[in-house]
């Protein structure tokens, strides 16, 4: 039996659910955060959030809106709930995760850790569903990661000019 398979519009959908749940998360946190410094790095983290937000959303109209054709396959259902449980259960879960990490975050090198792996999550999330994908929709699928690996790489960056080790 063929594995299911989903439209761009339908990973662009989840895409767009998990980037809507960092803005979520990081205003949450910008909110709650103790120091200024903290503050402005998840302002910035929720902006670039936005985004993607709206760089997915321009990406549907460029994919179009039909879905994968309904098939009476068994796992259809099993594998849709798997896919989005994932999507669900990334680091950004709800508004009040956000603001109970920005209360005991121990500082900014904390805060930009945990939007890498955030970010690292996003990268497994598209990787796992590469497999659902249907083959003439994998090119937006791979605009979405390099989006994402853009973003791993800038929060890269900023990780390594804010805490490299001068010798």
């Amino acid at each position: 039996m063929d594995p299911v398979r989903y439209s761009a519009k339908e990973v662009l959908d989840m895409a767009i659910r998990i980037e809507e749940n960092g803005e979520f998360f990081y205003a949450a946190a910008a909110k709650a955060a103790k120091s200024k410094e903290i503050k402005e790095l998840f302002e910035f983290l929720y902006r670039e959030e936005v985004k993607h937000t709206r760089c997915f959303k321009a990406l549907i109209k460029k994919a179009g809106t039909e879905s994968a054709p309904d098939k009476l396959d068994p796992y259809l259902e099993e594998a849709y709930l798997y896919l989005n449980a994932l999507a669900d259960s990334e680091v950004f879960t709800d508004a009040d995760h956000g603001a109970e990490f920005a209360r005991r975050i121990g500082g900014e090198k904390e805060a930009v850790e945990y939007a890498i792996k955030a970010e690292k999550d996003a990268l497994l999330f598209y990787h796992e569903i590469s497999n659902f994908i249907r083959d003439k929709d994998k090119s937006i699928l791979d605009q979405i990661v390099k989006e994402e690996k853009d973003h791993l790489q800038k929060l890269t960056d900023i990780k390594n000019d804010l805490f490299a080790t001068k010798k």
